[in-house]
């Protein structure tokens, strides 16, 4: 078990090494980031993108540092840690009510246990050709399907036009190719 603890940690640490190797030496420039979650069965807390990090509450966050010029093999770490059962803790208990706008011990207990339901997850990925950029589109699909928009022309073709409300996840699923569901 320990063997496979420290193996898990030194590929993750290589991992993380090559992402950033890729991007070394190169002029920067500071974008603003986003995060959007198409899987409503679960709630991202915070994602990164080698080590740089936004909140997973939606809206533009300042600022990730991204090379200004794209390079053909460029990588990326792309981490998150997401909530797997928002608003229900693993035995389906809901959490308990604040009393006159405080939480409780009650509370407070629960979201401890909840908390430590969280999971971080990480991908390498290949970073997305870009020429002109409006920023870091992180977009998590079902299936911890991560993807990364940086490419202004690319983030108008996917988001442009998406449909409000119920039909929004599905139709952003379908148009980056993803799978509506893992089974």
């Amino acid at each position: 078990m320990q063997k496979r603890w420290l193996t898990a940690l030194i590929l993750s640490m290589l991992a993380l090494l090559a992402g950033c190797q890729s991007l070394a030496g190169e002029e920067m420039k500071g974008v603003p980031a986003r995060v959007v979650n198409a899987d409503k069965s679960i709630r991202i807390i915070w994602a990164t993108f080698n080590g740089q990090g936004v909140s997973g509450g939606g809206g533009d966050e300042c600022c990730i540092n991204i090379p200004k010029k794209w390079q053909p093999g460029m990588t990326a770490e792309i981490t998150w840690k997401k909530d797997p059962s928002p608003k229900k803790n693993p035995d389906g208990s809901s959490p308990p009510p604040w009393k006159n706008g405080e939480p409780t011990r009650e509370w407070d207990e629960w979201m401890r246990v909840h908390q430590e339901n969280y999971k971080t997850m990480n991908k390498i990925i290949n970073v997305p050709k870009y020429d002109r950029t409006c920023g870091v589109t992180f977009i998590f699909l079902p299936c911890d399907d991560p993807r990364v928009i940086i490419d202004c022309d690319q983030d108008l073709a996917i988001m442009n036009n998406l449909p409000g409300g119920e039909k929004f996840d599905s139709e952003l699923i379908r148009r980056l190719g993803g799978r509506q569901s893992c089974r």
